[in-house]
């Protein structure tokens, strides 16, 4: 991939450390949207039929799939490049700049062994990533202990599956417009640091906040010897957020129509008072003490 860039008088060497820690940072941008996306489509239209807010922080970022971008890009760029056949690469597959390649098989070949890396590697990720907060936090932030196969809830064969799935839509569909991508990145530096810059600053910011709540949420799992299913956590604080809102809706509601109530109880109390003798409107208390022509009668006429 060709990464060099004249900026003023900077000159990035892509195969150098600067450039490479770009490149990754481009790609972990990319893969943490691109993959908060995918996850709260995933849980709308097939796992919880709801929208919710995946993963561990709050803004629209998942760095799981963010190192697990960089994981498929330096799987495919490295495989092709220490293994296949330049002769053998498609057209298409020469925006990677695997040209200079030494490898000695076919193309065919170094794509099911990269597949398959990708396979491995996603799904080493994914368990590492789960040990991390099942483990040391008390907190799943996935479970798949209803799929056959699983191991601890974290890792199954489905879904190692589907990351063998989303290596060979990496590898013939993505790996070649990201390689684009990032060169169009790279050629305009200055501003897409200064992206970089605000983009980490919020994430910062979004992670710290996240894992004060995580240590919070973790003590008290620890101290029940429970593990909280983040995704149900979730859940509850929207419930209690909706219904602190419709609280506060009717509060509102009250004290914004309470003048107008005061006035219809004004009125209805004046055309009450004039239904009675004197303007005066008898208190409930007295009106049980006080005799009527019917009580009256009724105790004159026990006295004979």
């Amino acid at each position: 991939m060709n990464l060099s860039v004249l900026a003023n008088d900077i000159v990035i060497n892509p195969n150098g450390p600067f450039g490479q820690f770009l490149e990754f940072l481009y790609i972990f941008i990319i893969g943490s949207f691109l993959g908060y996306l995918a996850e709260v489509l995933f849980r709308r239209f097939v796992s919880m039929k709801r929208w919710i807010n995946p993963g561990f922080l709050k803004g629209p970022c998942l760095p799981l799939y963010g190192f697990g971008l960089g994981t498929l890009h330096l799987i495919s760029t490295n495989t092709f490049k220490n293994l296949c056949d330049v002769n053998t690469i498609p057209d298409y597959y020469h925006a990677l700049a695997i040209d200079g390649g030494s490898g000695t098989l076919p193309f065919w070949a170094v794509s099911l062994i990269a597949i398959l890396f990708i396979a491995v590697g996603m799904t080493l990720i994914e368990y590492i990533a789960g040990l991390i907060f099942v483990k040391g936090l008390h907190i799943r932030l996935w479970d798949y202990s209803n799929l056959k196969g699983n191991i601890q809830g974290i890792i199954c064969p489905l879904f190692s599956f589907i990351w063998l799935i989303a290596g060979v839509i990496y590898l013939f569909g993505i790996s070649p417009a990201l390689a684009n991508a990032i060169d169009f990145m790279i050629a305009r530096l200055w501003g897409m640091t200064f992206l970089l810059g605000g983009y980490f600053s919020i994430f910062c910011l979004d992670f710290i906040n996240s894992l004060i709540l995580s240590i919070k949420l973790s003590g008290s799992a620890k101290k029940l010897n429970i593990t909280v299913d983040f995704e149900k956590f979730k859940i509850l604080q929207i419930k209690d957020v909706k219904s602190s809102r419709i609280n506060a809706m009717v509060e509102n509601l009250k004290k914004s129509t309470q003048p107008l109530n005061d006035k219809i109880s004004k009125m209805s109390h004046e055309i009450k008072r004039h239904m009675y003798i004197g303007n005066k409107i008898p208190e409930k208390s007295s009106a049980e003490k006080d005799e009527t022509p019917r009580t009256k009668s009724r105790e004159n006429s026990e006295k004979f």
